[in-house]
């Protein structure tokens, strides 16, 4: 199915610029018009091609070793790399630059070797006429879920630079959190590696002159390391490669969910994404089942998604919008309330938006002060490790002094 790029106004004569699927240049005109849009300018994007199947020009499918373990483990972006990429990429569209050369112009620019292999190849994709979002899907180690959903949801809605602007939006916050996370903890880093690093010279010092007093700590006892090794790995294996897993991924989100803080600050970011995606969806004119499916992909949460799932077959009982989120027991009094008031004056997409704005301004303050709190008590946890070190020095000195 081609994909079309369109320039229009809407009724508020404000310019619209996107892109969407469908069979023939009459039938995307319609669909536009459907949407109330007054449209300046419609072009094919690309040649036609079947979204489903794979490109001609790419011949080797991506087992799913490749996808779920080698890629996890080896084949990862830095989000800094990713952020370049997807803020370039939505100021391009939304300078009406075709997808086809903003892909290309972008492939040359990225320094990362493997962001610019999976960029060259979503250029194919897009060439042969299929959605951005079919390319990025090869590469799951690289575009998450979140991602690949709130692409989706842009190609759908005819919205796809404005979330793109979005990804870019989070990864620029998650960035600026793991940084915050790395000043507040640098202190308690530089203390346990300063320590180990005294004791062991100074045991190397204490060896080199024949003495038989020696300095010890948890972290310089081979015993600590052949108990924590094991755990460690099976920590990073978790994180790298079993959270790919949809099942426990699906048990791991409802898990940190229940945490106290973190559970709230998670459940807000959720809410802010489904709402800002249902908006865009919604406002594009896709219709409400759509939409909600859509939005749930978008959230990040495996847990809120297969939550809201279950209950989307209520829609094609006739059940409005509020008494299906009802439902679903995943949206706070706040989110009901506010979908209420939308779906009552029929600016479902204006509150929605409302809704994303204020729950990602209330997570990012409550992710903020987690981190400092994160700080702290590292901060104590080295002070008591430093402080064992001194008693059980000191402890053994005077009891040598007894027994002279």
């Amino acid at each position: 199915m081609p994909i079309f790029e369109y320039q229009a106004t809407d009724k508020s004569g404000a310019a619209v610029r996107g892109t969407l699927f469908a069979e023939s240049l009459e039938k995307a005109a319609g669909a536009l018009a459907e949407k109330g849009l007054t449209v300046s300018q419609l072009t094919a994007a690309q040649a036609t091609g079947n979204p489903i199947e794979e490109p001609k020009n790419i011949t080797e499918p991506r087992s799913a070793v490749q996808t779920q373990i080698v890629g996890p483990l080896v084949g990862q972006v830095p989000l800094e790399n990713l952020l370049f990429f997807f803020r370039q990429l939505s100021t391009m569209l939304h300078a009406g630059i075709g997808i086809v050369q903003s892909l290309d112009t972008l492939s040359k620019q990225t320094r990362n070797g493997k962001l610019r292999q999976c960029v060259a190849e979503m250029k194919i994709h897009a060439q042969e006429g299929r959605p951005l979002s079919a390319g990025m899907q090869r590469y799951p180690e690289v575009f998450n879920p979140l991602v690949i959903s709130l692409v989706r949801a842009g190609e759908e809605g005819g919205v796809l630079d404005e979330t793109l602007k979005q990804v870019a939006d989070y990864m620029e916050r998650e960035i600026a959190l793991r940084n915050l996370v790395k000043r507040v903890t640098i202190y308690p880093k530089l203390v346990i590696g300063a320590s180990i690093f005294i004791i062991l010279v100074t045991n190397g010092l204490l060896s080199m002159l024949g003495k038989d007093d020696r300095l010890s700590s948890p972290l310089t006892n081979p015993a600590t390391w052949i108990c924590l090794a094991p755990f460690l790995v099976l920590a990073f294996l978790f994180f790298r490669v079993g959270i790919h897993n949809p099942r426990i991924r699906h048990n791991y989100d409802a898990v940190l969910l229940k945490i106290p803080g973190l559970g709230s600050t998670l459940h807000q970011l959720a809410m802010a994404k489904f709402g800002r995606a249902f908006a865009a969806l919604y406002k594009g004119g896709v219709p409400v089942h759509r939409s909600t499916a859509l939005a749930a992909d978008a959230c990040g949460s495996q847990y809120i998604r297969s939550q809201i799932y279950r209950e989307l077959p209520a829609f094609e009982e006739g059940a409005g919008v509020t008494e299906t989120f009802v439902r679903t027991n995943v949206f706070n009094p706040i989110v009901l309330d506010m979908v209420r008031t939308g779906e009552t004056t029929g600016n479902l997409d204006q509150m929605l938006t409302k809704v994303g704005e204020y729950f990602e301004d209330e997570a990012e303050t409550q992710s903020n002060q987690q981190a400092m709190i994160f700080g702290v008590v590292c901060l104590l946890a080295v002070a008591i490790y430093v402080g064992y070190i001194v008693v059980n020095f000191y402890g053994g000195y005077f009891s040598r002094l007894q027994n002279v």
